[in-house]
């Protein structure tokens, strides 16, 4: 009965605080329990600029993360893969063959990047993976194989003189596709070729004396070239000036013949009024120039006559009632004009030829 009466007592006030206490004390050890599994399981990535990360979940790739931070907790399947999307640069030397059969040596630089579309990011994952020197290993084969086939369209001398060509040439092997259907090896490596450059083209020690003995005959050339141009245009200059002497003998001596063929037409003309004059009545002539004389002296003054002025032609004139003024220097006339019936007299100054 004792025993009975003992287990049908309640716990005392002690017992109810150990249960509390163990309670709590287990809700807490769970509670660490899940947050160590947490913290165990979560990922924890810093994206930086110049890099992409690629979610990958239980083999799939979840999604893209951009530049930033990266926090899952509870997911011990899930990792994230950083992508270099920078700006790389890749130097290849290569011995080729120009289009005119010469063995030379080249150094060529090509600075490329990752594309960052999220699309082509998975995809270059599931192909080639995030791996820089596997990149650069297969962009290596690429660019040596778009070198040798740019190499046979240009002669070396070419390739000298013309690097910034070689360079797009090469470029545009590495960025166009070789067929229809097929992919260029820029796209099947997933990548942006942002330049190509010639660094150095080595030549041999033959072709390059080749090289300095013509570019010696280039300025010999272009020295008697030179020198030819300036010759024919001294000859140009001396034409010319001969031209020009020609022309103003010509028209000197066309000035001289028609000077001559006038003062032949006066002579004609005067002879010709001569002969009228004398035909009709001699003595008439000779009197009107004795008149002339006289009109002429009547007034006391002194009357300067030219000495080319011809007294027959000038009497003509008078008795005609025309007047035309002879000019002895340069052997033209003036246009008729009416004078007075009368003899002339020194108050008339339009008398020709004459000076008061």
């Amino acid at each position: 009965m004792s025993d009975r009466k003992r287990q049908s007592q309640p716990p005392t006030q002690g017992g109810r605080g150990v249960n509390i206490a163990g309670r709590t004390i287990a809700i807490v050890f769970v509670l660490l329990i899940i947050a160590g599994l947490g913290a165990a399981t979560a990922r924890f990535v810093q994206v930086d600029e110049g890099q992409r990360g690629i979610i990958v979940t239980s083999g799939a790739v979840e999604g893209i993360q951009e530049p930033g931070i990266f926090f899952r907790p509870f997911a011990p399947f899930t990792r994230v893969e950083i992508v270099n999307v920078r700006r790389q640069t890749v130097t290849l030397s290569q011995n080729v063959a120009s289009s005119d059969k010469q063995l030379y040596d080249i150094d060529i630089q090509v600075d490329y990047s990752r594309k960052t579309d999220p699309a082509l990011l998975r995809q270059m994952y599931a192909r080639i993976g995030t791996s820089d020197d596997l990149l650069r290993t297969q962009l290596d084969g690429f660019i040596a194989d778009a070198l040798k086939s740019a190499s046979t369209q240009f002669s070396l001398d070419q390739a000298l003189s013309d690097r910034g060509g070689f360079a797009q040439r090469i470029r545009a092997n590495l960025t166009t596709p070789p067929g229809p259907g097929q992919e260029s090896p820029a796209d099947q490596l997933f990548v942006v070729i942002e330049a190509v450059k010639v660094l150095d083209i080595k030549v041999s020690e033959e072709y390059a004396r080749l090289l300095s003995e013509k570019a010696n005959l280039e300025v010999k050339i272009e020295t008697e070239e030179r020198r030819r141009q300036q010759i024919e245009a001294e000859q140009a200059n001396n034409l010319f000036q001969a031209e020009q002497e020609a022309r103003v003998a010509l028209t000197r001596e066309k000035g001289k013949t028609a000077a001559a063929l006038e003062e032949a037409n006066r002579e004609a003309q005067v002879r010709a009024i001569q002969g009228r004059y004398w035909r009709e009545n001699p003595e008439l002539f000779e009197l009107r120039i004795r008149e002339l004389m006289v009109e002429m002296l009547k007034s006391g003054n002194v009357w300067f006559i030219d000495p080319n002025t011809n007294l027959t032609l000038l009497l003509n004139q008078m008795a005609t009632g025309t007047t035309v003024v002879p000019n002895p220097s340069s052997g033209q006339r003036t246009s008729p004009q009416p004078t007075p019936s009368q003899p002339a007299s020194p108050e008339q100054p339009s008398a020709p030829a004459t000076t008061p």
